[in-house]
């Protein structure tokens, strides 16, 4: 499995809780060794929840005009060697 994050190496970890409501608790996940990021259960259920699709219209690309660039004359002061 890769990180969705930086596409690193996840490894399978098991996690207790120790102050969950019910006493200890174990759970399992998964852990980025490259960023820490962590991944479980609960992380996927909450972002399916306030997950959104987003519609984005297509957009026109505006073209910028080239103008001619005069090399023959510099409007700077020249610079110190």
């Amino acid at each position: 499995m890769s990180c969705t994050r930086c596409q690193g190496l996840m490894l399978d970890e098991h996690m207790i809780d120790m102050e969950g409501g019910y006493g200890e608790m174990w759970s399992h996940g998964w852990r980025c060794i490259n960023c820490g990021h962590r991944d479980d259960a609960v992380v996927r259920h909450h972002r399916a929840l306030h997950a959104k699709t987003m519609v984005v219209p297509p957009q026109a690309v505006p073209v910028l005009e080239t103008g001619e660039l005069s090399w023959d004359s510099e409007s700077g002061e020249p610079l110190a060697a």
